[in-house]
Order: structure tokens, then C-alpha cells, then sequence
């Protein structure tokens, strides 16, 4: 009992100072100040969802293969590069390394720190508190990104050495927590023999083998993916909308910060969800949610935006724990990190291809026709989807 609170609390203090991302509010702005253009700045974004592309499931790969432990100390030293790459930076190549390292970081974590808990809880017959769990550890994700988007606009006006300078000096000390994190005992991958890339194609396969066998996740995966990709630029384009709206950089930072800790109160609430609606009622009704909010914050004005797009934010933050636990239940521990690192692997192709092309987009047509773009392709797509798997049960 007591390695199991050690191994919860000792992810909780790393997930804290893991995610004291002080340029998450404002890397946009400070990439504008450099000198890039939306359609540049796009293509950055790009090539960070490239590497996430490429890379995503042979680290998936190798948290569970190697160890959750390695994977998340790989990952923390290349989020302490992209603080340096950044700090150092001028030039969009000196940007791409940036987020390139910001790419890998993501890999790496992708699918670890939740198959490091649901382990540790099932060694001792807790699976059920995974939902809990998952929801406190995404809280204090939201809350330390809350503090960090809040602190970072203070910072940024005295000076971007002191934002990213801090970034760096916070990452160094999460490598404390993992020395003390006790890798949880789990299933192991079979061992098939051969070289080392062929009990990889094994551990690919059985990712997908997943995906085959439970065909119940297809409509929550495909749906958590788009509306994923949606958020992402309306989260990290609404950064520059807000400026062009007249709004300064430290409201900028204090919209995002109070984005962040409301989500901490749907993270923490998201079990109590979970236990009183059905999963699919919670689905189907957050999607028609997302919406009527994605459409108010197009058409809203003045507070109305921002009021708009707290909310659209507020609906993944409510939904992400949920989904995790739905997913989760239905995955062995050989394979866990893997899966999800599919699933990563599919929002990052999603956001690499949409990224620029929205980032061109505005700079021709302006924000307002930009985000009706995206909104009526999310409504297709999703809409699309459903669609077409209501009328393939009919014809079954």
C-alpha cells in the first residue's frame, strides 16, 4: 500500500513540474515577435505533430517494452531541450529543433504516465479508482499549465529569457520525483525472439489487434481525435485572435489560466460523471455541446468569446478522464502505453495536416471565416461519421 501512495503521489509532484510550461499562452505571440508568420508558425506546429507522427508509436513501443519509468526520463530531458532550443532560438530553423524536441517530449510521455498509475493500482486490485486518479492527475496538469500560462504573462513583460529560463529550471527539478517512482510489476510482451524490430512489428500488431477486437471504442476514439485536433488550433490560434481583439498579453495569460483551473474542476468531478451517466449519453451529448460552443465562439462578441471558449475547453477536460478509464478497461498492460500511443499517432496526423493549412487560411480570409471553416468541416466529419455507423447497424 504504502509503494502504491509513493508511486501515485511521486507522479503527481512530476505531472505538476512537468507541465510548468511557461510559453503555453503565449509561444505564438513570442514566435510573431520573432519575426514568423501565421503560415510559418503553422508550419512549426507541423512539423511538431511530424515527429509526434513518426515517432509516437516506437516510443509507446518502448514504455512498454523497456519500462514507463525510462520513457518518461527520455521525454522530460528533450522537454528540457525545447526550453534551451527556444531560449536560444531566432531563426525558423533554430524554431523547427524547438518543437521538434517538444514532439519527441510528447511521444514519450504519450500513453506512459497513464499506464505507470492504472499498473500501480493494479497490482493491488484498485482499478476501479483509476478514474479518480486520472482525473487528479489531469487536474494538477491544468493546474500547474494554469500557473505557468498566469505566471508566463507576468514574465514575458519583463523579458522571454526569464519565460523560457524558468521553463528550463522547473524541468530539471522533475527529474527528482522520477528517481523515487518503483516501476509496477505487469504482464510482459511475449518474447518472439529475432532482432529487436521484430518484437516491435509484434508490439505494433498488438495494438492494432486491439483496435480490431473491440470494436465498442471506434466511435469514442474517432470523435476524442477530431474534437482533440479542433481544440488544439482553436486553443493555440486563440492565442494572436485575443491580441487582434484588443486584449494584452497578461489577459491573455489570465484567460488561459482561468481555462485551466475550471478544468481542474471537471477533471475532479469526472468520476462522479462517470458513475451517474451512461458513457455514451456523456459522448453524444459533449459533441452536441462542442457544437453550440464552437459556433457561439465565432459568432460572440466581446466577453461573450471568451465566456464561449472556456466552455468549449471545459467539455474535453470533463470528458478526457472518462474516456481514458472507458479505454483503459479494455487493454492489457503489455500493450497499454502502445495504444495510446495510436491514438496520439492519429490527433497528430489530424493536427500536422490542419495545423497550416488553418495558419495560411487566416492570413487570406481573416479569423472570423477561418474558424466557420473549421467548424463546418468538424460538423461534417463528425456528423459524417456518425452518420455512417447508424446506418451500417441498420443494415446489419
Amino acid at each position: 500500500m504504502f509503494k502504491t501512495k509513493r508511486n501515485i503521489y511521486m507522479l503527481y509532484l512530476y505531472i505538476f513540474l512537468a507541465q510548468l510550461f511557461f510559453d503555453r499562452a503565449l509561444w505564438v505571440i513570442y514566435l510573431g515577435d520573432k519575426g514568423m508568420t501565421f503560415g510559418e508558425i503553422g508550419l512549426i506546429e507541423a512539423l511538431l505533430h511530424l515527429a509526434i507522427v513518426l515517432f509516437e508509436v516506437p516510443t509507446g513501443m518502448i514504455a512498454d517494452l523497456y519500462g514507463r519509468k525510462v520513457s518518461l526520463v527520455i521525454g522530460n530531458v528533450f522537454s528540457l531541450l525545447y526550453g534551451l532550443f527556444m531560449l536560444i532560438s531566432g531563426t525558423f530553423s533554430m524554431f523547427t529543433l524547438a518543437f521538434l524536441s517538444m514532439g519527441l517530449m510528447v511521444t514519450f510521455h504519450s500513453g506512459a504516465e497513464q499506464a505507470f498509475a492504472y499498473d500501480t493500482l493494479k497490482k493491488e486490485g484498485r482499478e476501479k479508482e483509476y478514474t479518480k486518479v486520472i482525473g487528479s492527475m489531469t487536474a494538477l496538469a491544468l493546474l500547474s499549465l494554469s500557473l505557468a500560462k498566469f505566471l508566463g504573462g507576468f514574465m514575458a513583460e519583463v523579458s522571454w529569457e526569464l519565460v523560457y529560463g524558468s521553463t528550463i529550471f522547473t524541468h530539471v527539478l522533475a527529474l527528482v520525483p522520477l528517481f523515487f517512482l518503483k516501476e509496477p510489476e505487469r504482464e510482459k510482451t511475449a518474447d518472439i525472439g529475432g532482432r529487436w524490430y521484430h518484437q516491435w512489428v509484434h508490439q505494433f500488431k498488438s495494438g492494432l489487434a486491439v483496435w480490431k477486437k473491440n470494436p465498442v471504442i471506434h466511435t469514442p476514439v474517432i470523435l476524442f481525435i477530431l474534437a482533440g485536433a479542433v481544440m488544439v488550433i482553436i486553443v493555440f490560434y486563440g492565442q494572436e485572435y485575443f491580441i487582434q481583439l484588443g486584449y494584452s498579453s497578461i489577459v491573455v495569460g489570465a484567460v488561459f489560466t482561468v481555462e485551466g483551473l475550471l478544468g481542474v474542476v471537471m477533471a475532479k468531478v469526472a468520476y462522479k460523471v462517470e458513475k451517474r451517466f451512461a458513457f455514451f449519453n456523456i459522448l453524444y451529448y459533449g459533441l452536441g455541446l462542442f457544437f453550440v460552443f464552437f459556433l457561439l465562439f465565432i459568432f460572440a462578441t466581446d466577453w461573450a468569446i471568451i465566456l464561449s471558449f472556456l466552455f468549449l475547453a471545459q467539455l474535453l477536460s470533463l470528458f478526457e478522464p472518462i474516456f481514458s478509464s472507458f479505454v483503459q478497461n479494455r487493454l492489457e498492460s503489455s500493450v497499454r502505453s502502445t495504444f495510446f500511443s495510436l491514438i496520439g499517432l492519429m490527433e497528430s496526423f489530424l493536427i500536422m495536416s490542419s495545423f497550416p493549412l488553418f495558419g495560411f487560411a487566416v492570413e487570406r480570409i481573416g479569423f472570423t471565416d477561418g474558424f466557420v471553416g473549421l467548424w463546418v468541416v468538424f460538423v461534417v466529419v463528425a456528423g459524417g461519421y456518425l452518420l455512417l455507423q447508424r446506418m451500417m447497424r441498420v443494415n446489419r
